[in-house]
């Protein structure tokens, strides 16, 4: 079961290049084989990043981690990038 909460979805391009980001919609597709579906906005960094690596990591923050989520809320302009 996928407990209802505040999320941190990381991922990395073959390049090398890192997203991540706060997500709250996360659901259970199927036991077997082991799926889950995440909301994340089409068009944006972490998208395109997952879109590319075609793989992330899903990190389920515990009550006293809000403050770490928040962090990831809003979009930032990559280094050298402006």
């Amino acid at each position: 079961m996928i407990p209802y909460g505040l999320y941190v979805l990381t991922a990395q391009s073959s390049d090398g290049q890192i997203a991540a980001a706060t997500v709250n919609w996360v659901t259970q597709v199927s036991f077997e084989p082991p799926l889950i579906a995440v909301g994340v906005k089409v068009g944006s960094g972490p998208h395109k990043v997952i879109a590319e690596a075609g793989a992330f990591a899903l990190n389920i923050l515990g009550k006293d981690q809000q403050a770490a989520a928040y962090t990831f809320f809003k979009p930032v302009v990559p280094e050298g990038q402006t």
